[in-house]
């Protein structure tokens, strides 16, 4: 569908639309060739994107929030732009992602249904921004192009467009993490404005949508649309800004935007492409359109192509062409060249670039790779012929090929290897598709991170006794953030006395648990419940001392602690599904949280966030989980997977759960003295460290930790990076 916003009328003539360059050659030149309808565009393809941040599915290449050069973020008005909780930082203001990716990250909710959209696009997403804690406040980002030209423009000559998806929402959410007005009524209205401001005069609204469905500026679901507004740019301007503004939203939906162009129509305004045929999209405008009587002739990298299709689509025309069977190499980079008649008699010709797919997306843990081949309608994979992966460019290996429905999995296990903790990686997949031919497709890979426990934090399998796990419940009656720090001091004591219902609890305020599988209303959450099947059809019960004394269910934290037996050495995969947050980690009795194992630090509806953790030897390791709830739902299970990724409890009966245990029946292990930090110090702008042992060094509190070369007591390291951790063994 083609969205076309009027502003004013205006006496277009047959030669008001070209630049005065092109208009005098029509005074000379019997056939006029106008190259460069389009003066500009931009797709962000060349932005360079990097790893995750804050959303749960991890990719090496999936996002940015540095934009095209020239420019302008302003992210002063979003809550949290000082420094405070921010919201998902993916989010927090216009970004940038792999169009595919954000869709998978978010959950899809119609961000699918975005075909105009492809590659890297800009987005702003309050939905997924509130899905981590912030400071109250509605969300208003702004983004400004770079100056774009108009040198040799005619007056009122020029058209912007644009592949959008904008789904609204308003008046749906208030207090406590957004304003109200003052007679507390929710006023959230996702907005979406355009300015554009010629020279250095005053911006001219362009346009206004916004989710007040009483109002003039209301703008109903359109996740699939092309823009198209006159700029009715001024004589004499020499160049433009185009403001594009995302306001007064809260937990609302989100605005992506794509392809952006402006030219003298008809222009080519777009490409879209998949692995075997691309589609370019001719913008008709201001009267201005193509004449399809005329051949319309189309080069690929150069080389003339044939058939192409032509199709009316509102006010644009759709040139496409398709080389099915045959695939683009994955990830290849292409030319296109469209040269096509005007209804004026003008020869035009335009180009566009796109950017092959890849056919494959890769999931790792520390000792596997499963890459992921889709069938499409126009791609089949013929998995009787065999996958291979390279490994950075090691020798290939073939993995065993599943299929499930349309996807063909093939995982390669390391065996005793294991990647570094948060290593980089590249896999080539190899494969042969339904019409024969063999396809290499080459991916980027990030491996998890992980904490390894040292086998001193152990002791013996058999130094345990009284099976289960202890739980603290603690329950304060103000609100307060969902942020794993004020979860501690909400179970220190320090936030207020606690109203839970102590009547079951132990002497020494803990009670007694088999495992951690609740939720608040005993209604069915997470994997384990008494709809799920098999093993799995394991009954919710309550929080202990949930609802409290006060009759409420909202704004409590809880812990549980155990002695848990890993039965051998290696890699563990461990799960938490909470609504709201948590944090697993490792130590001893006296530090509990000496080894953060993995964590979900805001406020969630129910899901799961996986960790890995490696032991150096099998052996018992006392465990803590911190759950914290704020309000609305509350749910958590504790899990772990096993190698053929069925779920296990702690403490559980299903097969291949670890077992936990209340009390452990010898000493506290000790760290080794052989090595430690005995002092830190400044001196003359440095840090001193003064150790014994071995003095190591990572970037991160987790690690991995790597020796410092040369070191010796007293060592002398300056304070020259955002952070660095030492400990010495």
């Amino acid at each position: 569908m083609k969205y076309i916003i009027p502003l004013k009328p205006s006496p277009w003539s047959a030669t008001s639309t070209l630049g005065l360059a092109a208009a005098a050659s029509l005074l000379f030149t019997p056939a006029t060739v106008l190259q460069a309808q389009k003066i500009y565009s931009e797709n962000f393809e060349e932005l360079a994107l990097g790893p995750n941040i804050d959303e749960g599915l991890a990719g090496a290449h999936v996002f940015t929030k540095t934009p095209p050069e020239g420019w302008v973020r302003d992210d002063s008005q979003m809550p949290g732009s000082d420094g405070a909780t921010d919201g998902v930082t993916e989010w927090s203001g216009w970004g940038f992602a792999n169009k595919k990716w954000w869709v998978t990250t978010a959950g899809d909710q119609r961000r699918s249904e975005w075909s105009y959209g492809s590659g890297t696009v800009m987005i702003a997403d309050p939905d997924e921004w509130d899905d981590a804690t912030h400071a109250q406040g509605l969300y208003n980002a702004y983004i400004t192009t770079s100056g774009i030209s108009l040198a040799g423009q005619v007056a009122d000559s020029l058209v912007l467009t644009f592949d959008s998806a904008w789904r609204p929402e308003g008046f749906d959410d208030g207090l406590p993490n957004f304003p109200v007005d003052a007679d507390g009524n929710k006023i959230n209205n996702q907005t979406g404005i355009i300015t554009v401001t010629f020279d250095d005069g005053t911006p001219v609204e362009i346009l206004h949508w916004d989710s007040d469905s009483s109002g003039q500026y209301y703008k109903d679901n359109s996740v699939n649309e092309a823009v198209v507004i006159p700029l009715q740019n001024p004589a004499g301007a020499a160049k433009l800004k185009l403001k594009f503004a995302m306001e007064k939203a809260a937990n609302d939906w989100w605005w992506s935007i794509d392809n952006i162009a402006i030219g003298v129509p008809p222009f080519v305004s777009g490409i879209t492409a998949d692995g075997v045929s691309f589609t370019a999209r001719i913008t008709e405008a201001l009267g201005k359109t193509v004449n399809q009587a005329k051949p319309v002739t189309v080069l690929l990298d150069g080389a003339a192509v044939t058939p192409v299709t032509l199709t009316q689509d509102g006010d644009r025309v759709l040139v496409a062409y398709t080389q099915a069977p045959k695939v683009f190499t994955p990830n290849s980079q292409h030319t296109v060249s469209v040269t096509f008649t005007s209804n004026e008699g003008k020869t035009i010709t335009e180009t566009a670039a796109f950017t092959a797919p890849s056919y494959t997306t890769v999931a790792a843990t520390p000792s596997s790779v499963t890459a992921t081949i889709t069938d499409t309608d126009w791609l089949t994979i013929d998995e009787s012929k065999g996958v291979t992966l390279k490994i950075d460019g090691n020798a290939s290996v073939t993995g065993s090929a599943t299929r499930a429905d349309a996807y063909v999995n093939v995982t390669y296990s390391l065996g005793t290897n294991i990647f570094a903790s948060g290593s980089s990686h590249t896999v080539a997949v190899t494969f042969t598709t339904g019409a024969g031919e063999l396809v290499t497709d080459a991916v980027d890979f990030t491996a998890p991170t992980f904490v390894t426990l040292p086998a001193w934090l152990g002791t013996a399998l058999t130094s345990v006794s009284d099976a289960g796990l202890r739980w603290r419940t603690y329950q304060i009656t103000t609100n307060v953030d969902g942020k794993v720090a004020t979860a501690e001091k909400v179970l220190a004591g320090q936030m207020g006395p606690s109203v839970h219902d102590a009547s079951a609890q132990g002497t020494d305020g803990f009670y007694e648990i088999s495992a951690v599988n609740f939720e608040k209303d005993l209604s069915d959450a997470g994997r384990f419940n008494s709809s799920a099947a098999d093993s799995l059809a394991v009954p919710d019960e309550a929080f202990p001392g949930i609802p409290g004394t006060e009759g409420s269910s909202e704004v409590f934290v809880g812990e549980a602690r155990a002695f848990v037996a890993l039965p051998q050495a290696g890699i563990y995969s461990m799960v938490v599904n909470s609504d709201d947050g948590f944090q697993v980690s490792a130590g001893t009795t006296n530090n509990p949280t000496a080894y953060i194992l993995g964590a979900y630090d805001a406020t969630r509806s129910a899901g799961d966030t996986a960790f890995y953790f490696k032991v150096e030897q099998a052996g018992v390791y006392y465990f803590r989980l911190l759950y914290f709830q704020g309000t609305g739902g509350a749910s958590v299970e504790w899990f772990t997977l096993n190698p053929d990724g069925s779920a296990a409890l702690v403490n559980g009966t299903q097969t291949g759960a670890v077992k936990a245990y209340r009390k452990r029946t010898v000493a506290e292990p000790v760290a080794p003295s052989s090595g430690g930090i005995e002092s830190v110090a400044l001196s003359n702008g440095k840090v001193v460290i003064n150790f014994t042992g071995t003095l190591k060094a990572a970037g991160t509190i987790a690690g991995p930790y790597t020796a410092v070369e040369n070191a010796v007591s007293p060592y002398s390291a300056t304070p020259n990076e955002t952070q660095k951790f030492f400990i010495a063994q």
